[in-house]
């Protein structure tokens, strides 16, 4: 699975404040966002009491994403998906469809974590509304779609991937994953090494080429 993602990169529209005296301020709440976003992958509990703190003092949608993350570091995915859901669906002022489809993509990474395969759909869906192009949503929800073995949407998004970045291994890597649940041998050893030209030292595509390998030895047994 690719590592959970963190919106720690967006810099949040509240920041954006005036030139002049105000400069500081803005640096000030910006480093606090990012060391909260970071504590939440160490001391998660520690990340949750200065997210709350925050968003009482008026910190607004930064403070709400950092308090999502140390509920995800906590193990609590529900309450997480349920503040992104949220901020994705009620936009705070300042807030850029982009940052919604990252809200709803994460939400969807971690109501998958939490086995609520539906909803995590849901949320791709809802995200892929906003922006069809997504290759991270698109990446997401692929991948959610061969944990569940559904090859159908699998191909489909493979398909996606494809097209919008050819030069990326991730579609190639799971259009092959398609081809070898589904039988097409040729196909899905064309489909690996493409990706393999793409990212040679990625684990996934030696194993699946090791995979179409043991497939092939079976067949010929068979």
């Amino acid at each position: 699975m690719l590592a959970r993602f963190t919106l720690s990169a967006l810099l949040p529209a509240l920041l954006l404040a005036p030139a002049g005296a105000q400069n500081t301020v803005r640096a000030e709440e910006r480093m606090r966002y990012q060391a909260c976003i970071a504590q939440s992958g160490e001391e998660p509990a520690a990340a949750l009491e200065e997210a709350q703190t925050w968003r009482i003092e008026g910190g607004g949608w930064p403070a709400e994403i950092c308090e999502a993350h140390a509920f995800i570091g906590l193990g609590d995915f529900q309450m997480a998906a349920a503040i992104l859901e949220e901020l994705a669906g009620e936009p705070r002022a300042g807030m850029v469809n982009a940052e919604r489809v990252d809200f709803l993509t994460l939400a969807g990474e971690t109501r998958a974590r939490a086995g609520d395969t539906e909803t995590a759909l849901e949320d791709y869906a809802a995200a892929l509304e906003i922006d069809p192009y997504s290759v991270l949503t698109l990446t997401m929800r692929g991948r959610l779609h061969r944990d569940e073995e559904s090859w159908g949407a699998l191909e489909r998004d493979a398909q996606r991937l494809v097209d919008l970045v050819p030069e990326n291994a991730e579609g190639w890597y799971l259009r092959s994953l398609y081809h070898l649940n589904t039988g097409d041998l040729d196909a899905a050893e064309a489909d690996m090494e493409a990706a393999r030209e793409r990212a040679p030292e990625r684990i996934e595509i030696l194993v699946l080429r090791g995979d179409i390998n043991e497939a092939r030895r079976q067949a010929a047994a068979d």
